[in-house]
């Protein structure tokens, strides 16, 4: 009996109660949810207008520094360090064209340096010594040998007359006759030889030795600059005047050609530009000087007024995706630069996304009167919508 009758009710009672719950649960309101961020208010009227997605960049645009020789670093002139003399500059604060900013290790080539100068040196020497010939000091020597040779020469002229009568006479033989005509002869080859040497001496270095001194100067001061150079492309210094935007580098980091990020990024922060990348499919909308804004990715205020700035007319594959699931990621994109306010109504910094809108229209107060949605491919069409608590929110189309 308890399994045909009492079983059969508990299930019952159960289905019963559980209908009652469901049916309850469902007639009770959900709580309407508040939204992180305000959704756009309607616009005064109806218009279209290009959306792309742009990034902030420095006026002169973002410049990676690497090195042109790989090495270890040995000191970081931008790292804000304390305790130097001059100080340390850290990122946010600006350089000069010029400035140091980090070094290679460069010890060996400045002990190559002080071999090369004292080469240099010696060689410099030598030439001045050539050039500076004769010294006072080897002339009374040489007129010195000048003088014996003369001498030996007069005597052995005496003994060869001598010697010539005798012989003449049949009283000398004929062998040391020509022993004293020979001694003779030598005597005056000796005085020609001191006399050579003294002339050459008087007349001072060869012109061409001291060309050819000149030539081992010149190569050896061209190997110095050599080296010194070396040594300056160790010295890593900032190409322009800008600010310090980030510095990835650090003492006894191995610095090579091919790094995976820049080392030290410069740019000029005095006044920001937006790279904004146009959808391929919206070219035949664009035109330069269009009416344009932007906000800041994910909000609708503050409004930023942009100034056209240049085309950079080469369509590249599009790379800033604006993560809709409309969105086509095999397009290109044509990349246009508008420069952000001198005084912005708010701060951005470098690299950050911004939302980019050009109006479809040369009526200007479109830029005062509407207000983009947020986060909307290509082409962006405003309209009102009523959600279903009766309030009228703003709404976009689908791209076209």
């Amino acid at each position: 009996m308890f399994t045909k009758i009492v079983l059969p009710l508990v299930a019952l009672l159960g289905i019963v109660v559980g209908v009652g719950a469901v049916y309850s649960t469902a007639k009770k309101e959900s709580p309407v949810s508040v939204p992180l961020l305000d959704p756009p208010q309607k616009p005064a009227k109806i218009e279209q207008a290009i959306y792309g997605l742009g990034l902030v960049e420095a006026q002169r645009e973002n410049i990676p520094i690497g090195t042109a020789v790989p090495g270890v670093v040995l000191e970081v002139f931008v790292d804000g360090r304390p305790g130097y003399d001059p100080p340390h500059k850290k990122v946010g604060d600006r350089v000069r064209k010029g400035e140091p900013m980090f070094r290679i290790d460069d010890r060996d080539l400045k002990a190559e340096l002080k071999i090369r100068e004292s080469s240099l040196h010696a060689t410099v020497a030598q030439l001045h010594r050539l050039e500076r010939m004769p010294r006072a000091e080897d002339l009374p020597p040489a007129v010195a040998a000048v003088d014996e040779a003369r001498a030996r020469l007069f005597d052995s002229e005496a003994a060869y007359n001598r010697d010539l009568n005798l012989f003449q006479k049949k009283m000398l033989a004929g062998s040391d006759f020509d022993k004293d005509r020979y001694t003779m002869q030598a005597a005056k080859a000796s005085l020609a030889k001191a006399q050579a040497d003294l002339a050459k001496l008087k007349a001072g270095a060869w012109k061409e030795d001291i060309e050819v001194q000149r030539a081992a100067v010149e190569q050896a001061q061209s190997q110095i600059d050599s080296i010194k150079i070396m040594l300056e492309r160790l010295i890593v210094r900032a190409p322009v005047d800008g600010g310090i935007l980030q510095v990835n580098v650090r003492p006894g980091q191995i610095a090579t050609l091919a790094w995976k990020e820049p080392m030290i990024v410069l740019g000029e922060v005095n006044r920001l530009h937006v790279r904004v990348d146009i959808d391929e499919n919206d070219l035949y909308r664009f035109r330069e000087r269009m009416p344009a804004w932007a906000n800041v990715k994910g909000r609708k205020d503050p409004r930023f007024p942009l100034e056209f700035v240049r085309i950079e007319p080469y369509v590249i594959p599009k790379k800033s995706l604006t993560g809709d699931n409309s969105e086509r990621v095999d397009t290109r994109a044509l990349q246009v630069l508008y420069a952000l306010p001198d005084q912005p109504p708010a701060k951005v910094y470098v690299g950050q996304q911004m939302e980019v809108f050009l109006a479809l229209g040369e009526d200007e107060r479109y830029l005062a009167d509407t207000q983009p949605a947020v986060a909307r491919p290509a082409v962006v069409e405003l309209v009102p919508a009523v959600n279903p608590h009766g309030s009228t929110t703003t709404t976009a189309d689908q791209p076209r």
